[in-house]
């Protein structure tokens, strides 16, 4: 009876450790081994890991638009044409048709001297070319006949060139007497009076060409290859008043001092309605470009120092682009330097870094 009593008890114990045995060892494969377990958590427990790993931020995709670039600069109206009027002939002022300040048509007259004594010597002169002529001719028939040496008509023909140099010098002086305008323009200043005796190279005053009128601009050398001949360009004066013109000149040096070239622009000036002197806001208008916008509170400095934006490569990752500030408006800003569809972020660029994988969402 004891010994049954104890039996029982013994065979549950060893029935319940064969079963255990049976189970950790595999029996009919029911439990799987740890390495295979471990392998296959891993595996579906890798795209949890590298999600985790990728930085969220939002992003746009932006596409290059063309748009018209303009160089705003200041400048100063110059006169097309200058010139002082200098007397070539001595003699009394006999008349002054145009005041000072007057616009006056080219060749018109602007000072007239007594020519009362020129006329006369003209006169005399043209007599003495005609006794000359006859002189030579009859010199020239008496050589013909051997009843004249070759001396005698060299002479006759060395007084004739005299006599025809004195007779031009003279049409010169009568020409020189009435000094008229080279070009239209406006008599800017007068110098002298009616009645007044003039010497050879006084003064008279000067004349001014205003139209069209010059606008004289200084680009700095960096920008001085967005210019050419024929670019366009709007003014605007200090008085409001406003202008078109283009380039019709650009130096072929740089001043060193400022680090300029000088180009030139002319504007038309009906009614000679712009004065020279004035300093004038120019606004070159140059050719389209390709360009991206957006604000400007997303622009970084790269590690070299250069104006940048942080972009999104096709892997997902952060990227350091530079660009080129092109355009200033109040919201945004254009660069170049971006290829032509590119993503760019907009939320989150301060908290990831060149490199980083990222879970970008993009704005529509």
């Amino acid at each position: 009876m004891n010994l049954k009593s104890k039996v029982g008890p013994i065979t549950a114990v060893v029935v319940a450790a064969l079963a255990i045995s049976w189970m950790v060892v595999g029996g009919n494969g029911i439990t799987v081994s740890p390495t295979k377990t471990t392998a296959q958590e891993n595996t579906v427990s890798s795209p949890t890991a590298e999600s985790a790993l990728a930085y969220p931020v939002q992003a746009k995709t932006l596409i290059a638009q063309s748009i018209e670039m303009h160089l705003p600069l200041s400048g100063k109206t110059l006169a097309d044409e200058t010139l002082a009027l200098i007397n070539s002939y001595q003699g009394r002022i006999t008349q002054l048709p145009i005041e000072k300040g007057q616009f006056v048509k080219k060749g018109r007259t602007i000072a007239q001297i007594d020519t009362r004594t020129l006329q006369a010597q003209i006169e005399q002169a043209d007599l003495l070319v005609k006794q000359k002529q006859l002189e030579l001719d009859g010199i020239q028939k008496l050589n013909l006949q051997n009843l004249s040496s070759k001396v005698n008509l060299a002479q006759a023909q060395t007084d004739l060139a005299s006599a025809r140099a004195t007779q031009s010098a003279l049409l010169v002086d009568l020409e020189n007497a009435n000094i008229t305008a080279p070009f239209s323009g406006i008599l800017n200043s007068l110098a002298v009076q009616e009645g007044q005796v003039l010497a050879v190279g006084a003064t008279l005053g000067t004349l001014v060409s205003i139209n069209p009128i010059k606008v004289s601009v200084n680009i700095p050398q960096n920008k001085i290859q967005q210019i050419k001949l024929g670019t366009q360009g709007n003014i605007r004066l200090e008085s409001g008043d406003e202008a078109e013109g283009f380039v019709s000149y650009i130096s072929a040096t740089a001043n060193e001092s400022s680090r300029t070239i000088t180009v030139e622009m002319q504007v038309d000036n009906p009614g000679n309605k712009i004065p020279a002197g004035l300093t004038a806001a120019v606004d070159f208008i140059l050719e389209e470009q390709k360009a991206h916008a957006f604000s400007a509170a997303l622009l970084t400095l790269d590690d070299a120092g250069r104006t940048a934006i942080k972009t999104i490569d096709l892997d997902n990752r952060v990227v350091m682009t530079p660009v080129d500030i092109v355009k200033s408006e109040r919201d945004q800003v254009w660069v170049r330097g971006l290829p032509n569809n590119v993503n760019i972020i907009t939320v989150g660029q301060g908290f990831v870094s060149v490199g980083d994988k990222v879970d970008a969402h993009y704005q529509h």
